[in-house]
């Protein structure tokens, strides 16, 4: 027990890189009032606790404080919550604003890419090409195209008419190879294609922009998007669809993220801030490139945003079906930790103090999950179901264990590789010096050459 009573590396970290001398102290100790309060627990429960107390709550909390100080000084009045990840931001936000005494107005918009991006489709664009043949390591096929754009196989299969397409038109399963994209980016730029979808869809569009309105984004109150990250896409569908409804703002729409990355997307006058890091200018610190762990922490209550559909007056959102349930025990000790950290550290810190020392210390928290989880905290999570593809069709564990010869088999391409948080994976079978070397290999910034020439996405 008295062990327990020492602090975490997590509280440690904030102890040594919090602020100044008494924020130092009131984070880390509010993580470690909070985590050691915490009794009668199994041995994954309390590790649990450990890193929703002194990661998830921290980073919520830091993330959340820099969101509203730079709202305020925009003139910001309403902040729009994007589901799913935004569900944990919403709730610190409503603390904070309480007990800071705030003239902001917090809300939860219920959306998702898929419920946004068909809808806000006028023509084939940049954009509108990455999300329609977008696919984890590259992989995406004819069916799931046609899927993406709001038709049936048979309906989409006509417009692939260049030779280089006919073996997809006979097997629309078969992933689109890289040497065919250009075939295929050339077959989407068709006008007819667009226009039947843009016919398609257009009851999608009265739907979303009708619950779009409901929700107040028409109002004229200025207002503002956050959401995780990490490449803007459901902002810039918003914005699209605004201006497809002709009532977007004269001046745009502002998002705040926890993270950009280098290829994220931005509608006209629109902007873009992050907190933890934005590689739209710079390169990418590859030790945070692991977007889907930030999502698995952040992770809401409730399943991703289909669509949307009229209720008794109402417009409301249509959810699709949760995976297994055996991950929202966790959701609630994140959520409930989170809050409570909010709470007790607003109480002790004034909303003016905010100073930019918030930022390096979410990163020092972030990379220190992402590259060093405790044996148990990658048991723990690594276990989590997630999702890479944008409707969520290829469930699988976040970091299943992985031996070394297997870990040597999927770096070199002959293996398919399974997870996506490759050092919890080696951590969990006991290969701690290979991911020390793998961590190397990230900080030596070789990552963009393997992925360019030896994986070639």
């Amino acid at each position: 027990m008295f062990e327990q009573w020492s602090p975490s590396r997590y509280e440690t970290l904030l102890y040594e890189n919090g602020g100044f001398a008494d924020q130092r102290a009131l984070l880390a100790g509010t993580a470690r009032f909070l985590r050691i309060s915490h009794t009668d627990r199994t041995a994954d429960e309390t590790e649990v606790i450990s890193t929703a107390t002194g990661l998830v709550a921290a980073l919520a909390y830091l993330y959340t404080w820099w969101l509203l100080h730079t709202a305020v000084r925009r003139g910001i009045r309403r902040i729009y919550f994007m589901a799913r990840d935004g569900q944990i931001f919403m709730k610190v936000a409503q603390v904070l604003v309480k007990n800071w005494n705030l003239d902001m107005e917090v809300r939860y918009l219920y959306c998702s890419r898929e419920s946004l991006l068909l809808p806000s489709f006028e023509s084939m664009g940049d954009f509108e090409r990455n999300w329609v043949t977008w696919g984890y390591l590259s992989t995406i096929t004819v069916n799931e195209i046609s899927r993406r754009l709001g038709l049936t196989s048979e309906e989409f299969i006509p417009f692939l008419a260049s030779a280089e397409l006919d073996k997809y038109r006979e097997q629309p399963d078969l992933p689109v190879a890289k040497e065919d994209m250009d075939a295929l980016h050339n077959a989407l730029g068709a006008a007819l294609l667009a226009e039947t979808v843009v016919e398609r869809t257009r009851p999608l569009f009265d739907l979303t922009l009708a619950y779009l309105k409901q929700e107040g984004l028409f109002d004229g109150v200025p207002f503002a998007l956050a959401d995780t990250g990490w490449r803007g896409s459901s902002q810039y569908a918003i914005s699209a669809l605004m201006r497809k409804g002709r009532v977007r703002p004269y001046d745009g729409i502002t998002g705040f993220y926890v993270g950009l990355n280098c290829d994220a997307h931005r509608f006209g006058n629109d902007a873009l801030e992050a907190f933890l890091f934005d590689w739209r200018s710079g390169s990418r610190d590859y030790t945070l490139y692991n977007f889907i762990c930030f999502e698995m922490l952040f992770a809401a209550d409730h399943a991703r945003t289909r669509s949307y559909r009229e209720e008794q007056g109402s417009i409301v959102p249509v959810l699709a079906e949760a995976p297994a349930d055996d991950h929202l025990e966790r959701v609630r000790i994140h959520h409930g930790c989170a809050v409570e950290f909010a709470d007790r550290v607003s109480r002790g810190i004034r909303f003016e103090s905010y100073d930019e020392s918030g930022s390096e210390t979410g990163r020092r928290l972030s990379r220190n999950f992402v590259c060093s989880p405790s044996r148990l905290e990658a048991a723990v999570y690594g276990d989590w179901p997630i999702a890479s593809e944008m409707c969520e069709g290829d469930f699988q564990r976040m970091a299943p264990p992985m031996g070394g010869m297997q870990f040597v088999r999927c770096a070199l391409g002959f293996e398919k590789v399974k997870g996506y948080w490759p050092q919890a994976s080696l951590v969990r079978n006991s290969r701690t010096l290979l991911c020390h070397a793998y961590n190397l290999f990230l900080r030596s910034g070789a990552l963009n050459w393997y992925r360019r020439f030896l994986l070639r996405y």
